[in-house]
């Protein structure tokens, strides 16, 4: 949760293009990440090794990995399918049930920060236990905080994998948010033939910071984008359960707030992480943009789209997605969608968590968190949770199935006309 008083104070133009002397930049950054905290369990848990968390060397040809051993994975036809495949409604469910796991990243460069990741993906044919045709295997259960989940509506815990590889997408939640905090959207991505890895970025959960134990912002702002290559990297890997599932030359990001700087940033680098240049398209949630400075942004060479509410306080669209829409020239194409009566967490699974905790035995500083966030968020005048979750994944899935997996047929989904199917959104586009 960010309070309004939380807001980052205004940029005048000349400094966000100005290159300044490095110590001016790096104490101005500090202050803007102190603006970038956004409100939105652990058993045994299997690890993926990453042997770097750096990127691919540049000019590097990626392509397709050899077979490895995939979760349970069945058999059948090899392919993401995007090529063949009905196109669907974005908004609506895609053709795969949804298995869910979660995994611990480990990085040798990194030993210090093991990185807790939840997994959506494409589950075999016949196993959706939302449907009850398998009855062993159950629903998933998301954390929230200690003692407290979220029951998933339709993800299976452990289901066998579909056949194939598929294009990976990987997900940064907010800042004091957690690696479930887009969990529809996920779920949605999965259903429609993504694996999704969402790491939970150490020093900057909801729980860490309510405790008191929020790592930096400006440390964040870097560790953040290295956690991010540690997951392609160790999902890429062949000893890891997920790599017989992933097509390396298919690596999208989705980043929320602070993971929308996250996202924007990968890319192109930001202070001390490097460029990763596996990732082939981007999505900026509510983006914190405003501490990326212009220049940078214009190397940004990747298609991209932001979505931002017009009532986001925290992070208004006027000195974040707004300005880095005109920024990203070299971006192409990019989108920019906003959204009427949305606030900064109505992209976030914050009615439902503030609902599960509800009347539960958890720590103050986490309820505080919930309940004035899930204030600001779940009731008039906010958009309705349910229709922004629904806007969300559209415009998301539209862009992904054409800019990452290469499906025929919904690009036109990205145009002004299309767009009418949400009223309350408007969509700015540069091919």
């Amino acid at each position: 949760m960010v309070a309004a008083s939380d807001a980052a104070p205004d940029a005048a133009p000349s400094e966000r293009s100005r290159p300044g002397a490095p110590s001016q930049r790096l104490q101005r950054w500090q202050l803007l990440l102190l603006a970038v905290a956004a409100a939105l369990g652990t058993m045994l848990l299997p690890s993926c090794g990453a042997s770097s968390a750096g990127s691919d060397p540049p000019g590097r040809e990626t392509g397709t990995a050899g077979a490895a051993s995939a979760p349970a994975q069945g058999s059948g036809a090899s392919g993401n399918g995007a090529a063949g495949r009905p196109v669907l409604a974005p908004d609506q469910p895609g053709e795969h049930p949804v298995g869910y796991r979660t995994l611990t990243v480990t990085d040798e460069k990194r030993p210090h920060r093991p990185l807790v990741t939840s997994v959506w993906y494409p589950a075999r044919a016949g196993t959706d236990p939302a449907a009850g045709t398998d009855p062993a295997a159950g629903l998933a259960r998301y954390p929230v905080t200690d003692g407290v989940t979220l029951t998933s509506p339709r993800a299976g815990e452990g289901l066998p994998a579909a056949p194939g590889r598929f294009p990976m997408v990987v997900m940064s939640h907010g800042s004091a948010g957690s690696r479930v905090q887009l969990a529809y959207l996920a779920e949605a991505l999965a259903s429609r033939g993504f694996v999704v890895a969402a790491p939970d970025h150490p020093g900057d959960t909801m729980i860490e910071v309510a405790e008191g134990r929020q790592a930096p912002l400006v440390d964040l702002a870097s560790d953040r984008l290295l956690d991010v290559s540690s997951v392609i990297s160790a999902f890429t890997k062949p000893d890891c359960p997920i790599a017989g599932m992933v097509r390396p030359d298919q690596i999208g990001i989705v980043g929320f707030s602070f993971g929308g700087l996250t996202s924007m940033a990968s890319p192109v680098g930001f202070l001390h992480a490097p460029a990763d240049s596996r990732i082939r398209a981007v999505v900026g949630i509510a983006p914190a943009t405003e501490v990326i400075p212009a220049d940078q942004l214009a190397r940004l060479r990747v298609p991209t789209i932001m979505i931002g509410g017009l009532m986001d306080g925290a992070v208004p669209l006027d000195r974040n997605a707004r300005p880095a829409f005109g920024e990203l020239t070299g971006s192409r194409p990019r989108y920019f969608v906003t959204v009427a009566g949305g606030t900064h967490n109505s992209f976030t699974e914050i009615c439902a968590q503030a609902a599960a905790a509800r009347d539960r035995p958890v720590a103050e500083g986490v309820r505080v968190r919930l309940e004035v966030t899930a204030d600001m968020t779940c009731r008039p005048p906010a958009i309705d949770i349910d229709r922004a979750h629904r806007l969300t994944v559209y415009y998301t899935v539209a862009f992904l199935e054409s800019q990452l997996a290469g499906a025929a047929g919904y690009d036109r989904y990205l145009t002004a006309a299309a767009a009418r199917t949400f009223p309350e959104s408007e969509l700015h586009a540069v091919d």
